[in-house]
């Protein structure tokens, strides 16, 4: 997005997107391998309350694609916006299943619950000049109402029952993501209006994210784990989402805030890259851990 609007090096996306899209597939390889050889183990993560959410990581990355795809590959973007707008709505219900009758405590919930449900705003992204209006909407609506019904279950949960375990503060960063999501989905929606929906889900998202740089120095003590990955994409939701705005308004201010966060979103993601590459090094992921 940065390369199409703000006139970066269109050299560097194609790299990337080549390069990220090789990575997910060698990912989703080695998971289907994983199922393969120890189907129990996959089945305890589907039920386990924190890493369940993450499992519709994999049709939210199909919608990532797509998006990314989109101006690139027109055909490619399509194909995998229909893998990830099926599956996800598969996870959604699977998910809600397992939520409505599955045995839960408050201290259960976290951010990362925010995954397989408000993910659903993604879909009309690239959706919109796909399918018809309603199905759009129809996925807009799921994710935009139930962001509110589970922001409003993690908050009273931080602020009245025991602090979330330190690996998984990062999640915290998903806050940024349903309204900054919201926002772009929104923008789509609505064919690059801006009013005052739309500017409410960015302030929302603008204050999340300065809240949590308010925050900084809680995150910066912290160990490395791999949940560290979730700075990365609600960093990168709020700065596309920021880069829109420029895209409206072309002036110095939206411009100055967009390569800010444009500047920040490549730097954390090179740190998180770097230190989940020495992990590796060190043996320090994918091993067993205390649930």
């Amino acid at each position: 997005k940065a390369y199409h609007v703000l006139d970066y090096a269109y050299g560097w996306y194609v790299m990337l997107l080549l390069a990220d899209t090789l990575l997910f597939f060698l990912i989703i390889t080695l998971y289907i391998l994983k199922w393969i050889k120890y189907p129990q183990k996959v089945k305890d993560e589907f039920k386990h309350p924190v890493k369940s959410a993450f499992a519709a990581a994999i049709s939210i990355s199909f919608l990532l694609l797509s998006i990314a795809y989109y101006d690139y590959a027109p055909t490619v973007s399509v194909t995998f916006w229909f893998v990830g707008a099926i599956l996800h709505l598969l996870f959604t219900l699977v998910t809600m299943h397992y939520w409505i009758n599955g045995d839960f405590k408050v201290a259960h919930i976290n951010p990362a619950w925010f995954i397989p449900i408000v993910g659903n705003v993604l879909v009309p992204v690239v959706g919109v000049d796909i399918v018809p209006l309603f199905v759009n909407i129809f996925f807009f609506s799921i994710g935009l109402f139930f962001w509110v019904v589970l922001f409003t279950i993690v908050i009273y949960r931080m602020i009245f029952h025991q602090p979330l375990a330190k690996r998984l503060l990062p999640t915290f960063f998903i806050l940024i993501a349903p309204p900054a999501v919201g926002f772009i989905s929104y923008f789509r929606i609505t064919f690059g209006s801006i009013d005052m929906m739309s500017l409410f889900l960015y302030t929302i998202a603008l204050f999340t994210l300065i809240l949590l740089l308010f925050m900084a120095n809680t995150f910066s003590r912290l160990a490395f784990f791999i949940s560290w990955w979730a700075y990365t994409f609600p960093l990168a939701a709020i700065t596309i989402a920021t880069i829109l705005m420029h895209m409206t308004y072309h002036n110095s201010l939206t411009y100055m805030v967009s390569t800010l966060l444009i500047l920040l979103t490549a730097l954390v993601v090179l740190i998180v890259v770097y230190k989940t590459v020495q992990a590796i090094n060190q043996q320090k992921i994918c091993i067993p851990e205390e649930d």
